[in-house]
């Protein structure tokens, strides 16, 4: 049922296209958009609820539609008919993607309820759907509406460490950690096990872990044999939490030339765990890495750059460290949770009302 009239302002909703665990950025995205509305709304006094895909990984009283199309449809029907019979007036929307939001290009104005839409980057980097571009036309336009960087969630990592796994890596390599889809081939894959022959020439004992997995792997691991390469490389497959936060402690260095994340929150688990980051230079990383302070910029179609950087870290220990630690405190003091918070938290006073 449609929470009940606010004194304070407008009930605030939260809005998820999947908040699982194994999810990916995105569900993480949503599950720290979610936390830190539940924060607002306990603060402001304000009724809060949060409707999502999927089947779990959020709010113990979120209520989750499922997964697949009918899910879809049961979401959006639910969402259309709370504001069709009048939630407008008493609630305030924050979708976490762009798609649920759809739903609004199908109401008429006076019956919508005012709603912010968080935007991520490669959803909207491409040409929008005409209900995509009318429901992103649709949503509330705040004064002074500034970027906010996304965060990492508070909480423990999950499930079991893959202590053999770890015996078989060892420590000192290259890591790189992301979904490997043939669709998706922009996070910089290619092009890091492409600069590995070079680096070979200046560092004959460098190794690199690739974490994750994708229907684009078994291409990937043919690049590194046809390079020469495959006993330099270990893929990993998919990872617990608790087994990836260990990776991150025991590599030398991060690197992900990436042109298509909007914010991507591997640079961030890199830096809590104090290690430097390699990122390409003219990308969404440039506003979490900074390029001789927490990092390197690369050029990512430049394989002989990529590899110059990476020997200079694995050649240098020492300024590797002072790279990272500087990124761990930049993590810590400009990018952590309560950050986040603080940053949304005036864009949902203007949206709920509950200003001042």
């Amino acid at each position: 049922m449609p929470l009940s009239a606010p004194r304070l302002g407008r009930n605030l909703v939260v809005v998820s296209a999947g908040l699982d665990l194994d999810g990916g950025g995105r569900a993480a995205a949503g599950r720290l958009l979610a936390g830190a509305g539940a924060a607002f709304a306990a603060d402001r006094g304000l009724g809060f609820e949060v409707l999502a895909l999927g089947h779990g990984g959020g709010p113990a009283a979120a209520r989750y539609f499922g997964d697949g199309r009918r899910a879809q449809q049961r979401l959006a029907w639910h969402l259309w008919r709370r504001q069709w019979q009048g939630e407008g007036r008493s609630a305030a929307y924050v979708f976490d993607l762009l798609g649920p939001a759809r739903v609004e290009a199908w109401l008429p104005a006076p019956r919508r309820a005012p709603y912010l839409v968080a935007l991520h980057g490669i959803e909207v980097w491409r040409r929008l759907g005409g209900d995509r571009r009318r429901a992103l036309a649709g949503a509330a336009t705040l004064a002074g509406t500034p970027v906010v960087p996304l965060a990492l969630e508070e909480r423990p990592a999950e499930g079991a460490i893959d202590a053999l796994l770890l015996r078989r890596l060892g420590e000192g390599f290259l890591l790189i950690v992301g979904r490997m889809a043939a669709a998706e081939r922009y996070k910089g894959h290619d092009q890091v096990i492409a600069a590995l022959p070079r680096l070979q020439l200046q560092i004959p004992n460098a190794r690199l872990v690739v974490a994750g997995d994708g229907d684009d792997r078994p291409r990937l691991a043919a690049l590194a044999a046809g390079l020469g390469v495959a006993d330099r490389v270990a893929f990993t497959g998919f990872l617990s939490e608790a087994t990836l936060a260990e990776i991150y402690r025991r590599s030398a260095a991060f690197v992900m030339p990436s042109l298509g994340e909007g914010f991507g929150l591997v640079y961030l688990e890199a830096m809590r765990a104090g290690r430097p980051c390699v990122a390409a230079r003219g990308s969404a990383a440039e506003e979490i890495v900074v390029d001789g302070v927490t990092g390197l910029l690369v050029r990512q179609d430049d394989p002989a750059e990529l590899a110059a950087a990476l020997a200079g870290l694995l050649a240098r220990p020492e300024h590797a460290r002072r790279l990272g630690e500087a990124g761990r405190r930049r993590w810590r003091e400009e990018l952590g949770a309560d950050r986040f918070r603080a940053r949304l938290a005036p864009l949902l006073a203007q949206l709920t009302g509950a200003e001042g």
